[in-house]
């Protein structure tokens, strides 16, 4: 009876090997055979996040650099008033250095969020890409590894296992991120984006009666000229400081806007995702990532000195 029952059980086992192995081996060509394997959801909600705010991005970068390049004009043009008077060039140039420096501001935060997303949206498509054919190759190994009994081979399969688990977490959690990220973004951060960014290109336009000042020929040096160019650049000069502080504000709520998305994006929602996605594997699997894979790859070396010492 007892030869029959280990007989049933071996065969159990062989059988449960078997579906094992067919199962891991049918999953890695699959895998092999669908090459940047998308999911339909998460990745399209992923995709559009991405363009769309890398787009969002993009505008409010050019808004600052049409300012910029608009004050640069308006600084260049009224060079040419210095000989009638020093002191009105210098009166327009004061009054816009706040606006100069606060955009140049704007613009290093801007071009830092915006390469930060093309950097994670980048890894998330090398993700895409690398993840499945890896993934199958572990999937191969583990199913080739379920035959053998050998306690030297216990390590290799463990191995190859908590391997695949963080290759399949590097794979889920930019897309959840990007997903938390665009509800972040669509419920908080883009309505006040689009609503600052529309206030400042209606106060920036006031920065155009400066550029409308002109020499003509003929009427340098005179009298008339001075009394007529002296006039627009007190109407100029007093729309403009009128209207500075409205431009100054909605440069710094953009500038704070911009690094709580940096922030977030980069830093913590990543941060989380991982870490959500480390415990879900930790309760499904037993098991303690990363501190076991640290553990073991600490303690590999010292095993296998002892073994040569034996």
């Amino acid at each position: 009876m007892k030869i029959q029952d280990e007989k049933g059980k071996m065969k159990k086992t062989i059988l449960q090997k078997g579906i094992f192995s067919a199962l891991g081996i049918i999953a890695a060509l699959l895998l092999f055979l669908s090459p940047s394997l998308k999911i339909p959801l998460m990745d399209t909600a992923a995709d559009n996040y991405f363009r769309e705010a890398i787009s969002k991005g993009g505008i409010s970068y050019a808004t600052c650099r049409v300012i910029n390049a608009s004050i640069s004009i308006i600084k260049e043009s009224n060079l040419h008033l210095e000989p009638a008077g020093v002191g009105i060039s210098l009166a327009v140039g004061q009054a816009l250095d706040p606006i100069d420096d606060m955009t140049e501001r704007l613009s290093d935060v801007l071009v830092t969020a915006i390469t930060s997303l093309g950097v994670q949206k980048l890894a998330y498509e090398m993700g895409i890409s690398l993840a499945p054919p890896v993934l199958a190759v572990f999937l191969f190994l583990l199913s080739l590894l379920v035959w053998f009994n050998s306690t030297k081979l216990v390590f290799l399969h463990k191995t190859v296992t908590r391997f695949a688990l963080l290759i399949l977490i590097a794979r889920f959690f930019l897309p959840l991120s990007s997903l938390a990220n665009e509800f972040i973004n669509t419920n908080f951060f883009t309505p006040q984006i689009d609503e600052v960014s529309t206030k400042l290109a209606l106060d920036s336009k006031k920065l155009d009666t400066l550029k409308e000042i002109s020499l003509p020929d003929g009427l340098f040096g005179t009298a008339t000229f001075l009394k007529e160019k002296s006039g627009e650049l007190k109407k100029a000069l007093a729309l403009v400081a009128n209207n500075m502080g409205g431009i100054i504000e909605s440069l710094l709520q953009l500038t704070f806007l911009y690094v709580g998305i940096l922030l977030i994006q980069v830093v913590l929602l990543p941060l989380l995702a991982f870490f959500f996605l480390i415990k879900i594997v930790n309760a499904l699997f037993d098991i303690h990532l990363p501190a076991e894979v640290l553990h073991h790859h600490m303690n590999h070396p010292a095993a296998t000195e002892s073994e040569e010492t034996c």
